[in-house]
């Protein structure tokens, strides 16, 4: 073969050579650079914990994030909440008329005096006849339309709290009417009377606890009548 012949057929490898280098230094640079990318797969404990996390719902547009973090965290309570009602010192209140004359104290929202100006006792000398007796009810810490409740701690309680007092309009005719109010949040007490301007009274008490109403009464204690009487 003559020089000139190999000359060319070497000039035709180089060709190939350096063509198929040429199309492999494409290939790469493409790769490397323009491809598109894989989609990059979490690991498995990431996509367990994101699939187990809680949904919170929304808040409402407008809502600044301490309020709506606030209403999130707030535990539901079906239970209404009750405003505690109370006085803060022991007050009186007194119906007088030509016949009686009624003293009142709010702690415990009973009576504690109801004389007679009509009657007399039969101590020596006669006095005016007072129907409460301060002594007996002291000595058994019961005073004249003390609650009565079936449950005693409650009923203890009850008796023994500061009641917000409260005159009421009447119309007029020698009528008087107050009301005793009292809650500590769970157990509420009214109780109001109503004084007609002769003898008769009107006497009514509601209680509830946890909103729910339960059963009372009231309770004449401290014994009455005339404790000056010998047989």
């Amino acid at each position: 073969m003559s020089e000139p012949q190999k000359k060319k057929e070497l000039s035709s490898e180089l060709r190939i050579l350096l063509a198929s280098l040429l199309s492999m230094a494409v290939i790469f640079l493409w790769v490397r650079y323009f491809a598109p990318k894989p989609p990059v797969t979490p690991p498995a404990e990431a996509r367990s914990e994101k699939s187990t996390a809680p949904a919170t719902p929304p808040a409402p547009a407008g809502t600044p994030p301490a309020q709506a973090l606030a209403a999130s965290a707030a535990p539901a309570s079906g239970a209404p909440a009750v405003a505690p009602v109370a006085d803060t010192q022991e007050r009186t209140f007194v119906v007088e008329n030509d016949l009686y004359r009624v003293e009142f104290s709010n702690r415990g929202a009973v009576v504690k005096s109801w004389r007679l100006k009509k009657y007399q006792d039969d101590a020596k000398p006669q006095r005016v006849l007072d129907l409460v007796h301060p002594d007996a009810a002291q000595q058994t810490g019961g005073w004249p339309f003390s609650l009565a409740l079936d449950d005693a701690s409650d009923e203890a309680t009850a008796n023994g709290a500061l009641y917000h007092l409260e005159p009421l309009p009447t119309d007029g005719e020698g009528r008087s009417a107050v009301r005793f109010s009292w809650s500590d949040g769970h157990l509420e007490v009214t109780k109001q009377f109503t004084f007609d301007g002769g003898y008769v009274v009107q006497a009514e008490v509601s209680a509830r606890h946890a909103g729910a109403p339960i059963v009372a009464g009231l309770a004449w204690r401290g014994g009455f009548g005339d404790v000056t009487v010998h047989d």
